[in-house]
């Protein structure tokens, strides 16, 4: 693989479970059996939903840009039938569907991430742009779920954070706390 598919492909791991914090495999084996189903005050998404979500639009994708692009989203496979009924269940779910990407991914050459590749949504997009959406979209889920979790066990705040104190701006020059 090609230096610049080589780095996509290491951001794309990053983002999945290469960083034991802010990943989204990470994230979903913090998550309790009681946390899965949860909701919070006004809320109307489960950790459950946007697992559902990440790991059926991963499926989709790979269909759509490496496959026949015959899966729709109420194939079992896709609706992850079986596989949600516990955050551990749902973890190795996620981590098939990265998979086939990763195999799907493997081999190709730098020029081929120029290529234009069918979206899901309809139309098509150069294949690395299809791909750092992919990135992002699983560190956005990441953080998502991070944030439900720690709603649900109490615990939503930094080590070195205190809520009596006003809030202070932080430069993105340093500093700190």
């Amino acid at each position: 693989m090609g230096t610049r598919a080589d780095r996509i492909l290491a951001q794309f791991g990053a983002a999945f479970d290469g960083d034991p914090t802010h990943s989204l495999a990470a994230n979903v084996a913090s998550v309790r059996d009681e946390d899965w189903e949860w909701l919070p005050p006004n809320g109307a998404r489960s950790i459950r939903a946007i697992v559902l979500h990440a790991g059926s639009a991963k499926r989709l994708y790979v269909d759509r840009a490496f496959g026949e692009g015959a899966l729709a989203m109420d194939d079992p496979i896709v609706q992850g039938e079986g596989a949600l009924d516990t955050p551990e269940g749902a973890g190795e779910w996620l981590r098939e569907a990265h998979e086939g990407l990763r195999a799907a991914l493997a081999g190709l050459d730098d020029a081929e991430l120029e290529g234009e590749r069918p979206t899901p949504w309809g139309g098509t997009l150069p294949l690395v742009d299809l791909l750092h959406v992919l990135v992002r979209h699983d560190l956005y889920h990441a953080g998502e779920i991070n944030h439900l979790r720690a709603l649900a066990q109490d615990n939503d705040a930094w080590a070195w954070w205190q809520p009596s104190r006003p809030a202070r701006r932080y430069s993105m020059g340093g500093g700190g706390p």
